[in-house]
């Protein structure tokens, strides 16, 4: 079997495909890599080879010691089975093995050991109880045929997430719009300035006006911990702009109807006012304390206002280019990433994943905002 062979079969069996199919051997190599590691995974993947297919595993994982690394046992640690200890293979700390272990030799180990068990599926007894959480931010500073299609396929979006899943919307143009998922009989939006950074303070306050429904869970209330303590669900962060699809998905649908194209006149010399900066960062701010939430941003053009700016909007001036770069003559470019990077650990500090869906003739700024993709995953 060809090396290629190889690849394609562990493939198939595993569901994964990787980015790159050999790991850098070096800090220099890992540095040097244009493309970053990652892989698409499917999850509860199909397996045509019963052999192949392991049994199911309900307790959590075993974990590398070492804080920065908390790689898990597989089939290519080390085993010391006299001394019921292992070796990370990433950053070789050598770990114990927990007391449930006890009775691991060489004719008797857990399936994750197993060698053709190169991936398997864990059914965690401290799992995260709260429902998957997403948030849709839409530029609609795009032309309407863009709008029209990314309205459509949301909407086709949200009819395949699971029922228990709670939604957000924000949209934005040069100003950043928080919209309110159960208004009765009304579309009602908080509308923030696009030119400045909004606190999580002016967030709380939004949250806990008396205006619609009484929240029932505040920014800065929820319980910064990543899984249930004692077998106990946490509270759902439900909120006037956090609502659970079944309940608000008519809501939901007649605000993407109802969504127009950026409303401020622009000049034809002159880029629109595009505030994704602060758009992000209300986003980042209003998820502040809530755990494992995907933001999916959808841009049409680079931010030209507020926090993050890339490019001014004056279409004379052109936004920078690979040689501007090279150069360090970019106006911008070093206040921008600096912003997106501290969004990005933001965000990584709650387990926020920031999605960027880009698409437009001229750069949309990806290069600046690189870390809120490559840190949050």
């Amino acid at each position: 079997m060809s090396w290629a062979d190889y690849i394609r079969s562990q493939e198939e069996n595993d569901g994964v495909r990787f980015t790159w199919n050999v790991w850098p051997t070096s800090r220099i190599e890992a540095q040097r890599m244009v493309v970053p590691v990652a892989c698409h995974y499917t999850p509860f993947k199909e397996r045509s080879n019963e052999t192949l297919r392991p049994p199911p595993l309900n307790y959590d994982p075993v974990l590398c010691t070492r804080p920065s690394c908390k790689a898990i046992l597989n089939p290519y640690v080390q085993v010391d089975f006299r001394a019921k200890a292992w070796i990370c293979p990433f950053c070789f700390q050598r770990n114990p093995f927990p007391p449930h272990y006890a009775r691991i030799a060489e004719d008797n180990v857990p399936p994750e050991l197993i060698p053709h068990f190169t991936t398997v599926e864990y059914t965690l007894t401290r799992a995260p109880c709260l429902p998957p959480i997403f948030l849709f931010l839409l530029d609609t500073c795009v032309n309407a045929d863009e709008l029209k299609a990314l309205k459509a396929s949301i909407m086709t979006a949200l009819s395949l997430l699971p029922p228990e899943a709670i939604v957000g919307l924000v949209t934005f143009d040069r100003m950043v719009q928080v919209h309110e998922l159960n208004a009765q009989g009304m579309s009602r939006a908080y509308v923030f300035k696009g030119d400045k950074v909004v606190s999580q303070k002016q967030l709380q306050d939004v949250l806990v006006a008396n205006i619609g429904r009484q929240p029932l869970m505040a920014v800065g209330q929820l319980p910064k911990q990543p899984q249930s303590v004692g077998g106990k669900a946490q509270a759902v962060p439900t909120n006037k702009f956090l609502q659970p699809i079944h309940q608000c998905h008519m809501a939901i649908t007649e605000l993407l109807e109802e969504i127009e194209q950026n409303p401020w006149n622009v000049v034809p010399t002159h880029r629109p006012l595009r505030c994704t900066g602060a758009a992000l960062s209300v986003a980042v701010t209003l998820l502040e304390v809530c755990l494992h939430i995907k933001i999916l941003t959808f841009i049409g053009g680079a931010c030209t206002y507020g926090p993050g700016i890339i490019v001014g909007d004056e279409l004379r001036v052109p936004i920078r280019s690979w040689h501007d770069i090279k150069e360090d003559a970019v106006k911008y470019m070093k206040k921008a990433t600096k912003y997106y990077e501290e969004l990005a650990s933001r965000a990584v500090t709650n387990g926020h994943a920031i999605d960027i869906y880009s698409c437009a003739l001229d750069q949309t700024g990806l290069h600046e905002m690189k870390s809120l993709t490559n840190l949050t995953g």
